[in-house]
């Protein structure tokens, strides 16, 4: 399953803000993208994020990464 870096923690910057309504990839480790999912309407959040990874762990099963805009957010190699 992925693992996304996307938890915020007191006195970190929100890497979320810019990205919120961006797509967001699974791909291989190969860079092949696996998986696109459009933002929610009220954009991503840490939550959000972690259960599409919950809803596609069997293609991650190989080894994949998140990126969100673009952005690397994660992977299941983390």
């Amino acid at each position: 399953m992925l693992n996304l870096v996307t938890d915020q923690r007191p006195g970190e910057p929100p890497i979320l803000r810019s990205v919120m309504h961006a797509l967001f990839e699974i791909r291989s480790l190969d860079g092949e993208v696996l998986k696109a999912v459009s933002a929610p309407s009220t954009g991503w959040t840490h939550e959000s994020l972690q259960a599409v990874a919950v809803e596609h762990e069997e293609i991650t099963r190989f080894g994949a990464d998140g990126y969100l805009g673009g952005q690397w957010m994660g992977s299941t190699e983390v």
